[in-house]
C-alpha cells in the first residue's frame, strides 16, 4: 500500500519489473531502525517498552517527529557533513576553529536552516572563524581549484577533478567548464590574523576569472551549463554561485541532495555512487529522483521534512527478509538492505547498553562518539579507526568504510577496552547482578536495550541456564555469589554486542 509519493513510485517500478516488495516489518524493526537512521542513537529499554505498548494507528508518524526535533538528529547529521566538508584537525591549534565549524552545521540541522541557505553561508563566507564558522571551509580547502572540486561532488553531485587536464571521458564538461568554474573562487582573499594558522577571508575587489592552462587564456565566472557572467569588481561572485545553485531550475543541486539522503537511509542510492550523477550513469528510478528533488524544492530546501517523507513512506518501512521473488534485488528496494552500524553509532550503542562512558581528550566524560567535532579523534581511538570513521581528507562518502575485517573481530572479541565497558562498576552488568528483580526481567531489559523487541522464549530459557551455571574462579574453587552474578550478566553483554542483530541496521 502506497502511502505517499515515494511509495507510488517504487511500487510501480517493482510492479513492471514483476517483483514483489517484501512485508511491512514489525514495530520493533522500525523503531530501532528509525532511532538509529535518524537520530544516531539506540532506542532506550524504557523508550521501547513505551512504543510497542502504543496502539496508536499514528505511532510511527509521531515518533519520526519526535526523531526528526531531537539533539540527537542534529548531532548525527553534524557529523555527517564535518566529515564531508574536511573538518579535519591538521596540527593541535585547529581545534578551536572546527568545535566553531561542527557547531555551527549542528545548530543550523537543529535549527532546521533551510539547506540552500546553509550553503550559500558556507560558500560565501567571509571574515574569522570566531565570528563566522562557515569560514573554518576556506581554512581547508584553500585553492579555487580545490574549492569548486569539492563543491561539485558534494553539492552537485558532479566530479570535475579530471576536467582539469582534460576533456571528461564519461561527461560533456570541458576544462572550459572546469576553469569558468573556479573563476568563481578566484577573488578570495585571506589574511593572516594573531592567531597561528587562522585568516580573515574576504572578497578581493577585482575581475573574477581564471586562467585556462590549456588555451592560457582567462576564463569569465559560469556555472555548469550556464552563461558566461560580467561580473562588476566590486561583487562578490560567489553570490552569483549561490544564487545559481538554489535557482528551481537547477539540474544538480536539488538532486544530488536527496541522493545523498536517499542513499543514508537505504544503503545505496537512486545514483551509485551517490557524488557521480552523469548520464552515463542513469538512476535507478528517474521519475523518483525527479519527484523528491521537486518535493525538496517546493518545502524550501527542508531537510526535516525530506527526512520525515523519506522514513514515513512504507518503502523504508519495509522488512529486511527477502521473499521467493526479490532476494537477488540490490538496488530497487523491494526490501529494506542491513547495514552495519557507523563506528560513531556503534561505539554509543556498545556504550549504552553496557552503561558505561567513552572518554575522549578536551570532551566532558560521556560525549558521544556522534557528537565529536573533528577527525582529529579518529586516529586516537581504536575503535573508531578499525570501524572505518573517516578522517575527512577527502570530500567522498566512501571515505567512510563499511566493510567487515579480521581487526574488528578481535576488537570486539577481545579488546580490553571492550572488557572494561563490560565490567565497570557502575554499568550495567554490575546494576543488574545486585538487582532484586528476577533474571527473566533483567534478560527482558537486555534484550529491549538491545534489540528494541521483547526477548522470545528459546531465548529466554537459553539465557536463563547461562546465568545459573556456576562459576569458578582461576584457582578453581567458586566465586561468591555476587561477583558470579556479575560475571555472568557481563558475558552475556558480550554476546549481545557481537551479535550481528546488534551490530547491524536491519
Amino acid at each position: 500500500m502506497a502511502v505517499n509519493f515515494i511509495d507510488e513510485l517504487v511500487f510501480a517500478n517493482l510492479k513492471q519489473m514483476g517483483v514483489p516488495p517484501s512485508p511491512l516489518c514489525d514495530d520493533s524493526t522500525f523503531f530501532r531502525r528509525v532511532s538509529l537512521d535518524i537520530a544516531g542513537r539506540l532506542p532506550t529499554e524504557g523508550e521501547a517498552k513505551v512504543f510497542l505498548a502504543d496502539t496508536a494507528p499514528n505511532k510511527r508518524e509521531v515518533f519520526i517527529k519526535s526523531l526528526v526535533a531531537s539533539p540527537d538528529y542534529a548531532n548525527y547529521f553534524a557529523n555527517k557533513w564535518s566529515a564531508l566538508l574536511h573538518n579535519k584537525r591538521e596540527a593541535p591549534s585547529d581545534i578551536i576553529a572546527n568545535f566553531a565549524f561542527y557547531s555551527w552545521l549542528r545548530d543550523s540541522f537543529l535549527a532546521n536552516i533551510p539547506y540552500d541557505q546553509v550553503v550559500r553561508q558556507l560558500l560565501t563566507a567571509t571574515g574569522e572563524i570566531v565570528s563566522n564558522p562557515a569560514a573554518a571551509w576556506y581554512k581547508r580547502v584553500k585553492e579555487p581549484q580545490r574549492q569548486i572540486e569539492d563543491l561539485a561532488q558534494v553539492f552537485l553531485g558532479v566530479r570535475m577533478q579530471c576536467v582539469q587536464c582534460h576533456h571528461h571521458p564519461f561527461e560533456h564538461w570541458s576544462q572550459r567548464d572546469y576553469y569558468s568554474l573556479s573563476a568563481f573562487f578566484s577573488q578570495v582573499g585571506r589574511v593572516p590574523t594573531s592567531t597561528t594558522g587562522e585568516d580573515v577571508i574576504f572578497h578581493k575587489r577585482g575581475v573574477a576569472q581564471q586562467m585556462n592552462i590549456k588555451t592560457n587564456l582567462p576564463e569569465k565566472p559560469a556555472a555548469l551549463g550556464a552563461p558566461t557572467l560580467d561580473i562588476p569588481p566590486e561583487e562578490d561572485p560567489r553570490g552569483r554561485l549561490s544564487d545559481w545553485m538554489s535557482q528551481k531550475e537547477n539540474p544538480f543541486f536539488a538532486k544530488a541532495l536527496v541522493n545523498r539522503y536517499w542513499k543514508h537511509f537505504f544503503r545505496r542510492g537512486l545514483v551509485e555512487p551517490e557524488d557521480d550523477m552523469r548520464d552515463t550513469n542513469p538512476p535507478t528510478n528517474p521519475e523518483l529522483l525527479d519527484a523528491l528533488a521537486g518535493f525538496f524544492i517546493k518545502s524550501g530546501f527542508d531537510l526535516k521534512a525530506l527526512v520525515q517523507v523519506i522514513t514515513q513512506s512504507n518503502t523504508y518501512q519495509l522488512g529486511s527478509a527477502p521473499n521467493e521473488h526479490n532476494g537477488i534485488d540490490r538496488q530497487n528496494y523491494s526490501r529494506f538492505y542491513p547495514k552495519r552500524l557507523p563506528a560513531e553509532v556503534l561505539l554509543d550503542s556498545i556504550d549504552q547498553l553496557a552503561g558505561a562512558q567513552s572518554n575522549f581528550p578536551d570532551l566532558p566524560l560521556g560525549t558521544r562518539a556522534i557528537a565529536l567535532p573533528d577527525s582529529g579523534y579518529t586516529n586516537g581511538t581504536p575503535f573508531l579507526k578499525a570501524f572505518g570513521r573517516p578522517e575527512g581528507i577527502s570530500s567522498c562518502e566512501c571515505e567512510r568504510v563499511q566493510s567487515s575485517n579480521l581487526s574488528q573481530s578481535l576488537l570486539l572479541l577481545n579488546a580490553a577496552s571492550i572488557k572494561t565497558k563490560l565490567t565497570v562498576g557502575t554499568g550495567r552488568a554490575a546494576r543488574l547482578a545486585k538487582s532484586e528483580s528476577s533474571d527473566s526481567e533483567k534478560i527482558s531489559e537486555l534484550y529491549l536495550a538491545a534489540f528494541s523487541r521483547n526477548v522470545r522464549a528459546a531465548e529466554l530459557q537459553f539465557a536463563q541456564e547461562f546465568l545459573s551455571k556456576a562459576r569458578l574462579d582461576v584457582a578453581g574453587k567458586p566465586l561468591a555469589p555476587l561477583l558470579a552474578r556479575q560475571e555472568a550478566y557481563e558475558d552475556l553483554l558480550w554476546a549481545l554486542i557481537n551479535a550481528k542483530e546488534f551490530m547491524f541496521n536491519h
